[in-house]
């Protein structure tokens, strides 16, 4: 006993009582930045609250807990994290991540680079690709233009953007909770094998990802003291120029933030309509200054895929598809906590955020996996308010005394105690629990609930040798459960890195690479002799120029969708495809064209192929693995035939 014949366990609870009314008033006031800094960490020695990812009793590595210590050393891990993912990734997945963006970026920079029929119509905006284009032409300047930088470079810039995005998602994961589930939050977010495959790729959807999840955290919630508004309009418009879709999420999140603030809405909305018209501008300059007319390319962008379905000529899906397959598949094994964290989070609103996007989502004709990339890190919060739920230790409910009367008692007297008999009246029994004290007197109701870290002080003890409670220890029972729970928590970590490690390696090293290992052998090629390369393959379904940095001949099968509303319309690949050999016949022998150097194609096309190969004196110079999940038209190899 310590001084006052008070327990340390009790003088250890008021730490732990002012620390959280601390952070308490800190998550309140919603500081810009809630991250301690590394003068402020001394502030929070006796800090002890439960839950946190680098606790012993958790996982225990200690690099997780200096890592977690300060903003700035966990922005250097996310930065070492992020971009060694983004030089992992040695595999296609869509052709925007090349055709939408580099390739648009190289055209932007050295004059010479294929722009498809998007940038000839004005749905697409230059904001994203001017990125990549200024970082190429700074390497141009600086003689460092190589191949192999300008397809790292652009890709490690990804990975840059994607570790503030994932940093973002801690700051908005403790604004609304707490630091514990915030470090949770960013355990599931680095997990996540789609996060891992996607968010480094140069994709209108990454860059789209990073933002919102930016401009959450600047949003202005409910009851927080500090917000920054002029941030928040700032990156959600970005988000918006650089994918108009985007605009689905802001919707009900400016419409909730105009409904919040009614009392002076005229000011806000000018201030809506100041900074959109600010960032608009920007963003109509530049495309004026590469189209080289005034154009909106948000409006042709909505009007085309979402108001005439132009995006269904790529592909349809039933309008439960996101529910049955693409949300489940990107979520795969953290499908499970997010369900269980959702159940017992006690703000939803990211909830209804998810499932209004999902929902509005769900009434476009075209869906892939990516479109739902900016749900994943509002998802992630959810994960890891389940996995502090099983960190911290469970609540205690408190059940009613029950009294009995005893016939029958032995008294003894001694010198430092008095006897009190067993209907005297009860002492009051002191309840602390997370800066809260309850005195009860007798009986305890059963609605009331302490938190785990409660402790019970009894100053003066009334029982008898035979008034034994025939119930369980609450507090042993606690500890039980607690331990239970962590053991779970453990199992789980294992199960969520082990479930994702092994698709994130597989689709970011392996699953289709062949197209893009192919380029690597055209450009060696390209520097021993002249080339003219044809690539029978579904459109872009390889790079392009950004992949050879040579300005060689190259042509590839279009697949454009009927702009000009022609009856029985069949784009150029489906035409190839109707009969190979035929199409090639015709273009080539028939309209006496000199035949391209060397054919690209997928090993599918070979046998149907073989014939006019021979008889044109082709060879194959080049076999490349691509998958081991071959569909359709696309093989398990690439194969270059060369003449």
């Amino acid at each position: 006993m310590t001084k006052d014949g008070k327990g340390s366990a009790t003088i250890r609870r008021r730490k732990i009582k002012h620390s959280q009314d601390d952070l308490n008033k800190a998550r309140t006031s919603c500081p810009s930045s809630p991250i301690t800094s590394d003068d402020e960490q001394q502030h929070e020695v006796d800090e002890e609250e439960e839950g946190y990812l680098f606790e012993d009793e958790i996982l225990g590595p200690s690099v997780v807990k200096k890592i977690m210590s300060s903003e700035k050393t966990i922005l250097l891990g996310l930065l070492a994290f992020r971009i060694s993912n983004a030089l992992l990734i040695q595999t296609s997945f869509v052709p925007d991540e090349y055709w939408q963006s580099l390739e648009v970026a190289h055209n932007m920079s050295f004059g010479y680079g294929y722009l498809t029929w998007e940038w000839k119509n004005g749905l697409r905006g230059y904001l994203y690709p001017f990125v990549f284009s200024s970082l190429y032409k700074f390497l141009y300047i600086f003689g460092l233009d190589s191949r192999i930088l300008l397809i790292k470079l652009p890709r490690i810039l990804q990975g840059v953007f994607a570790a503030f995005g994932d940093l973002y998602l801690f700051k908005l994961s403790w604004k609304l909770t707490d630091r514990a589930t915030a470090q949770w939050s960013l355990f599931c977010q680095v997990t996540s094998w789609f996060m891992f495959y996607c968010i480094t790729r140069t994709l209108t959807n990454s860059m789209e990802t990073v933002l919102v999840t930016v401009a959450l955290y600047y949003y202005p919630w409910p009851k927080c003291k500090s917000t920054s508004l002029t941030k928040f309009l700032v990156f959600a418009s970005l988000s918006v120029l650089v994918r108009p879709t985007a605009a689905i999420i802001w919707l009900l999140m400016c419409s909730w933030h105009l409904q919040q603030s009614s009392h002076n809405i005229f000011k806000i909305l000018k201030q809506y309509f100041f900074i959109g018209s600010v960032m608009l501008a920007f963003s109509c300059i530049i495309d004026r200054w590469y189209y080289g007319d005034w154009i909106l390319v948000q409006y042709n962008f909505i009007e085309f895929n979402v108001l005439k379905g132009g995006g269904s000529f790529y592909g349809t899906h039933p309008w439960h598809w996101y529910i049955t397959q693409g949300y489940p598949v990107i979520m795969t094994s953290h499908l499970f906590p997010f369900v269980m964290g959702a159940w017992k989070a006690r703000n939803k609103v990211l909830l209804f955020l998810i499932v209004w996007t999902i929902f509005f989502y769900s009434f476009l004709s075209h869906k892939e996996f990516r479109f739902l990339l900016p749900a994943l890190p509002m998802s992630m919060h959810y994960c890891g308010v389940y996995f502090n739920s099983l960190c911290r230790k469970p609540r205690i409910k408190k059940k009613k005394l029950k009294k009995r009367s005893e016939s029958k008692q032995t008294k003894t007297t001694s010198s430092s105690d008095s006897l009190v008999s067993s209907d005297a009246s009860t002492t009051p029994i002191i309840h602390q629990s997370t800066g809260t004290v309850h005195v009860i007197d007798g009986a305890i109701d059963e609605s009331q609930e302490v938190d785990g870290a409660a402790e019970v002080t009894d100053n003066t003890q009334s029982s008898s040798p035979s008034s034994k409670s025939p119930s369980e220890d609450p507090f042993e029972k606690q500890q039980r459960k607690h331990k239970h729970n962590l053991t779970v928590a453990k199992y789980l970590v294992f199960i969520l890195i082990g479930l994702n490690l092994i698709p994130a390696m597989y689709f970011g090293v392996l699953h289709q690479r062949g197209t893009t290992v192919v380029m690597k052998y055209l450009y060696d090629e390209s520097l021993e002799k002249d080339m003219d390369v044809l690539f029978l393959m579904p459109c872009h379904s390889t790079p392009y120029y950004s992949y050879l940095h040579q300005n060689i001949t190259m042509r590839f099968l279009t697949c454009e969708p009927n702009l000009k509303q022609e009856e029985d319309y069949i784009d150029e690949a489906d035409i190839f495809y109707e009969d190979p050999e035929d199409w090639l016949k015709i273009e080539y022998k028939q309209q006496k064209r000199q035949l391209p150097s060397h054919l690209v194609y997928f090993n599918t096309l070979q046998f149907d192929i073989s014939l006019f190969l021979s008889q044109s004196g082709y060879r194959q110079c080049g076999k490349f693995f691509h998958t081991h999940l071959p569909e359709g038209r696309t093989g398990s190899h690439v194969i270059v035939s060369c003449r």
